[in-house]
């Protein structure tokens, strides 16, 4: 069974965030309700200008990496995964980009939402 298919038979709502960067610098992807945390099932990143983009869980910037994509400008990359299931409690999914520029970058998360435990 697929990850999608699981978290819908266990009741959970898909959920979409979607971050724009103007600038180099790091920013909140998602941010979980209170005592949540995220299960990523799916990411789609865009660069404009080329650069890095590295994907971490916290509760800051600086936490656990996750992913890097290092993209030419005008690239785009959907990297298949199965679930990336964030164990940290209220503990956000976050983005660190290498350069900047108006609406340099794009990163789409697909995922759900589950109670912390």
């Amino acid at each position: 069974m697929s990850a999608n298919p699981y978290y819908l038979a266990k009741g959970y709502t898909p959920q979409t965030r979607f971050t724009r960067f103007d600038a180099a610098g790091t920013l909140s992807i998602w941010t979980p309700t209170t005592s949540c945390r995220v299960v990523i099932t799916g990411l789609h990143v865009g660069a404009t200008n080329g650069g890095s983009m590295t994907i971490g869980w916290s509760y800051s910037s600086g936490g656990k990496q996750v992913a890097q994509f290092v993209l030419a400008g005008s690239a785009f990359v959907s990297p298949t995964i199965g679930a990336i299931e964030g164990t940290a409690i209220d503990g956000k999914l976050w983005a660190a980009v290498s350069a900047g520029g108006t609406d340099s970058w794009a990163v789409t998360a697909y995922g759900f939402e589950m109670p912390g435990f």
